[in-house]
């Protein structure tokens, strides 16, 4: 009976770090959504059910790869308790990992989002201009930003 009071030593901590993993995961996709639901306001698009039900899909999504790569962590542990004769490993280290990734792809998601708006609104601005402009000085100034644009992917390259 005491050698599997033992092999439980450790895991509170353990899931208290999993559970602060679940929270910041939680935390990231709710400012991502906050982000998405206002840039979706300022450019007047629809924010519709379907958005938020990809929205809850994904939070499901993730919450469950956290839960799993915890239970990982938890056979990890059990085993390292049996055959190891140093102190009780109690990291979550899949659960971690799992976490900063997933924290990752939704800074990704947030600055993916933004670029596009960037795109959309110097797309509005080109339109804007050519139709303030003829039609010949419109080409004239497409043509010179094309050139521009290719010379500074040369230079990048």
């Amino acid at each position: 009976m005491r050698e599997y009071v033992s092999i439980l030593n450790g895991l509170p901590i353990m899931y208290l770090i999993v559970v602060v993993a679940m929270v910041v995961v939680i935390g990231a996709m709710c400012m991502d959504a906050a982000f998405g639901w206002r840039k979706a306001k300022l450019r007047g698009e629809a924010r519709t059910s379907y958005l938020f039900s990809r929205s809850i899909t994904k939070f499901a999504l993730y919450e469950g790869v956290l839960f799993i790569s915890a239970g990982i962590d938890t056979l990890v542990h059990f085993v390292w308790a049996q055959f190891s004769s140093s102190s009780v490993y109690c990291v979550p280290i899949a659960s971690s990992l799992v976490a900063i990734t997933l924290c990752i792809v939704e800074i990704w998601s947030m600055h993916e989002k933004a670029e596009e708006k960037t795109r959309k609104n110097i797309s509005h601005a080109i339109e804007v201009v050519a139709d303030a402009l003829s039609k010949e000085q419109a080409v004239e100034i497409a043509k010179h930003i094309i050139d521009k644009a290719s010379e500074s992917d040369g230079q990048e390259g």
